[in-house]
């Protein structure tokens, strides 16, 4: 979402949500987001979760900015297809990785699960390999709301236990060195 706000040049608060002490599962936060997932976007008395939500919102409130999602009908449709396997093939397998070496000591990681994991994003990488033969970006060979969507996982990546292919590690290199990327993946001081 950051990313998001920063590549359209938007003013906001960030509010940081130690996940390493679980505060995103405490009362003061399940009150905003029963679910205890980050992030949520709150505009004035406005609470949005969800990050594929709070994307569109942002595109849809703030017309006037740079545009993430295509105009075209199919194309739109096609990014909408892409956003689900983002989720389902890459980011969820992705997190499960992420948060299990992140905060899980060694002798509880679930290896199966965390080599499946692996396995399923492998496979997806080698699929976007294909999507991004001759391109830069997935969507209309520009940044994009799928970049975006991809971009937290892609600055980490290296938690996921994968081999790069070709086309997908010059795409990372691309998204992650986009300003507004750097930006909203800064963390706090």
């Amino acid at each position: 979402m950051q990313i998001a706000l920063a590549y359209k040049g938007l003013e906001f608060e960030k509010i940081y949500v130690a996940l390493e002490k679980l505060e995103n599962r405490k009362r003061p936060f399940l009150a905003i987001n029963p679910y205890g997932k980050v992030p949520v976007l709150k505009d004035g008395d406005f609470i949005l979760s969800e990050s594929v939500a709070i994307l569109r919102y942002l595109e849809e409130k703030y017309p006037d900015t740079p545009k993430m999602f295509p105009s075209d009908l199919e194309t739109k449709a096609i990014l909408n297809q892409m956003a689900g396997q983002c989720e389902t093939e890459f980011c969820f397998p992705g997190s499960i990785l992420y948060f299990a070496k992140r905060f899980v000591p060694e002798e509880k990681w679930d290896l199966k699960r965390m080599k499946d994991s692996s396995k399923k994003i492998q496979k997806h990488l080698a699929i976007l390999n294909q999507k991004l033969e001759g391109k830069e970006f997935l969507t209309e060979n520009k940044f994009g709301f799928l970049e975006v969507l991809y971009a937290p996982f892609l600055a980490n990546i290296g938690y996921m236990e994968v081999e790069l292919p070709e086309n997908v590690k010059s795409w990372i290199d691309r998204v992650l060195e986009q300003g507004f990327v750097k930006e909203g993946l800064k963390k706090d001081s």
